[in-house]
């Protein structure tokens, strides 16, 4: 078989997303090189379309895989120009060489787009010069409309470098970005005006249009007043312009396509702008954004694609129930009840469209997202209201049935199920519930370093930070906590301390594995406690996380159990065999935690939220701080949490082998009193030990997993009042401008708490 035959059943292979098998012919087809000076438009092809190849993959693939893919796909495409240089037909070799440099440009962007700080400063910088060469090569070619369409193809792609640039930088940088986004977009419509097929030329309009109207919309959030207004009309204006071409396609389904995504675009611009107006007329624009949602919804339901319309409707459903809930936050006490209901049905809609998807992942994760909807209406009802048990109910239910399917009892005879349940879901902190309190991790400064890639051990380094060196932070293993009896508390107050569970034995099968965070921001004794380096207390750093109230992903219940719960007997509900793309769990829950305590004449009554006896008729009591700012909420919790240990205790004579299991997911959300002035929260997991999950570290000789890569979560970073006394030689002033320089979002500050050092530990 000659090179092209091999080559064509290469891409054919392609085309049917046989990536594996394609590499592979394509590979042969390489070996089958007879002259490598004269078959020069071969070698062109076959290094495109391995690049392409591999760019398919890596699109797949999560963290250092994706990585070393992406360095494989650019080797590819850079050997493709090199190759289309070479051809001497000088039409064709400028056709080639737009063709690599487009694909090298699309990699950096796929990259820049996940990469954090400066890394991804520079991977955009890397894509706009792609494109930029691709756009020169465009001019050159002879052909006047390929010439136009590959233009096209390139000032599109800038303007996006530019905007998804604008995204993750703040003020004037931000607006300068967009703007040259905007200018790139304008470029992209008047080419695609000239294009002399119809319909192609409608098709490119339409595209150039809404993303000038997504630039100004990005811009007019951000802005604010008159100007915000100014901008949303103007991104109004764009996607207005972008349904009138939508109605003139010829192609009726693609028409609707279109004018859905229109219809959206314009129902967002009016919703934004309704957030931020007042009385009358934030009343008139949510209105308008109604009718916009409305519209997307009929449209949606036209789509012959029996699919993909289910997800457009669910879309559609969601932005109606988005729409209600924020006029709530602005209507008079006589609407509330209407707009919660509407915004409620809504929801209710999208929960039962989600269920009818094919692709079983895609509809657990629609059908979570519209549960996690509802159960914000539910929230905001209850916050106005002052009525908790709706919200309550709707969060213990989807506990339950994430964790174990429909098993209920009655009300007048609660399973111990039902009691862990409650207790699952007084001591869970949502997003929503958590709100904009800022959360705090207590780290050694080195471990800090290794988290943002700061090298500063190694001389010989070329770069002070180097992405190859980032660690994601670690789930680390109860086994090392400082509380010797961490999980045994609950046990205690259950009298089950003897409890024989395959995974209580000498060598346990499962363990569990957190990472914790306090309430108490650049805390004393916090500092004291965690983090330092060499023995020199408040050495370490404080990462502050949550300060805008955006650190929390919609929580996965179940993900903190997958592994125990995959080995659990009948009675249990079978986990998704999907887990979180790769290593990182960033979907993790977060719980509270609750401290228990027993009554002496050392414990001021007062100290604890709750008093309880226990059926040895030992005083115990429960102290809980309350989640922010609602007195109500805090005390129905507290309740909660009464009735249903109360209810354990009761049980505890009782309970089954099964039920004794279940007691796994609650009983590392109690602590000792005696570290009630940590107000610890963490997020929780349980792992098998023996899974690939699980890591070890040679330099603390422990086992963990790893949470997530925080350059881009964590807010700021509080160095301890002895951070440059650790024996280490650090200087803050250094940590402060390597941080300014490659993560210029995250705040670096110094703690000023009064502590002398202690000199550092001497090794022998």
């Amino acid at each position: 078989m000659n090179v092209w035959s091999l080559i064509n059943e290469g891409v054919a292979l392609f085309n049917n997303k046989k990536i594996d098998e394609a590499i592979e012919k394509l590979n042969q087809a390489l070996g089958e090189i007879e002259d490598k000076n004269s078959q020069i438009q071969e070698q062109n092809d076959i290094q495109f379309w391995l690049g392409r190849c591999y760019f398919e993959q890596a699109m797949k693939a999560e963290g250092k895989e994706s990585e070393q893919l992406f360095g494989r796909i650019v080797e590819h495409f850079q050997q493709s120009l090199e190759f289309a240089k070479q051809l001497a037909d000088k039409q064709n070799s400028l056709q080639e060489q737009i063709n690599a440099q487009f694909w090298l440009g699309v990699c950096y962007f796929k990259q820049a787009l996940t990469a954090k700080g400066k890394e991804s400063e520079q991977l955009f910088g890397n894509a706009v010069e792609h494109f930029q060469q691709s756009l020169e090569f465009a001019k050159q070619l002879a052909d006047k409309q390929n010439s136009l369409q590959e233009q096209i193809y390139a000032q599109y792609s800038l303007g996006r470098c530019y905007l998804e640039q604008a995204k993750k930088v703040k003020g004037k940088e931000s607006e300068q970005l967009v703007e040259q986004a905007v200018e790139h977009h304008q470029q992209q419509l008047s080419l695609a005006e000239q294009l002399e097929d119809k319909q192609n030329s409608l098709q490119e309009q339409i595209d150039a249009q809404s993303w000038l109207g997504r630039c100004y919309f990005e811009q007019a959030k951000k802005a604010k007043g008159k100007e915000s207004e100014r901008l949303f009309g103007q991104a109004a204006e764009h996607f207005q312009r972008s349904l009138e071409f939508a109605k003139q396609l010829a192609d009726k389904q693609n028409s609707l396509q279109e004018q859905n995504n229109a219809q959206h675009w314009l129902g967002n611009c009016y919703l934004e702008q309704a957030k931020k107006a007042k009385g009358k007329e934030s009343e008139q624009l949510f209105g308008q954004a109604v009718e916009h949602c409305q519209q997307q919804l009929s449209l949606a339901a036209q789509l012959a694609d029996k699919q993909n319309s289910l997800q457009e409707q669910i879309y559609a459903q969601h932005w109606l129930g988005h729409c209600y809930l924020e006029q709530v936050k602005k209507a008079q006490s006589k609407e509330l009840e209407q707009l919660f209901g509407k915004a409620v049905e809504h929801h209710q809609q999208q929960l039962r469209l989600a269920e009818q998807l094919e692709d079983k992942q895609n509809s657990l994760q629609e059908q979570n997202n519209a549960q996690s909807w509802l159960g914000r209406c539910y929230f905001e009802q209850a916050k106005i209201q002052q009525k908790w048990e709706r919200y309550f109910d709707w969060k213990k239910q989807k506990i339950q049935g994430d964790l174990f399917g429909t098993q209920e009892g009655t009300q007048k005879e609660k399973t111990v199920i039902d009691d862990i349940t409650t207790i699952l879901a007084v001591l869970n902190i949502p997003p929503m519930e958590l709100g904009s309190i800022p959360l705090a991790h207590y780290t050694s400064p080195s471990v800090c370093e290794r988290l943002f890639g700061i090298v500063s051990d190694q001389t010989n380094d070329k770069t002070p930070v180097d992405r190859s060196k980032v660690s994601p932070m670690r789930i680390g293993s109860s086994t090392y906590m400082n509380d010797p009896t961490e999980g045994e508390g609950l046990l205690e107050l259950l009298n089950l301390q003897d409890l024989e569970l395959e995974n209580k034995a000498d060598c346990p099968v499962h363990n569990a594995f957190f990472t914790c965070f306090s309430s108490r921001v650049n805390d004393l004794n916090q500092f004291r406690l965690y983090g330092k380096e060499n023995g020199v207390e408040a050495s370490g750093c404080c990462l502050v996380f949550n300060k805008s109230g955006d650190w929390l992903k919609e929580p996965d219940v179940s993900a903190s159990f997958k592994s125990f719960t995959n080995k659990q007997n009948e009675g249990f509900k079978e986990p998704i065999e999907a887990d979180v793309a790769g290593s990182e769990d960033e979907n993790l829950p977060l719980y509270q935690v609750a401290y228990i305590a027993y009554y002496d004449e050392y414990i001021a009554k007062e100290k604890c939220g709750k008093w309880l006896l226990n059926k040895n008729n030992q005083s115990f009591g429960i102290r809980l701080k309350p989640v922010g700012k609602n007195p109500s909420w805090h005390q129905f919790r507290i309740k909660k949490l009464e009735e249903a240990l109360i209810e354990l205790i009761e049980k505890s004579n009782n309970i089954s082998d099964e039920d004794r299991k279940a007691l796994e997911y609650i009983r590392y959300l109690f602590k000792d009193f005696a570290f009630r002035d940590e107000e610890e929260f963490r997020l929780l997991k349980i792992e098998q030990i023996g899974s690939d999950k699980i890591e070890y570290c040679p330099t603390t000789k422990s086992v963990y997993l790893p949470y997530a890569d925080i350059r881009d979560i964590v807010d700021e970073v509080i160095l301890g009042t002895n951070y440059e006394k650790s024996g280490k030689e650090r200087k803050a002033e250094v940590f402060q401008h390597l941080m300014r320089k490659y993560y210029p979002n995250v705040k670096v500050s110094r703690s000023s708490l009064p502590i002398n050092a202690n000199p550092p530990i001497k090794k022998d």
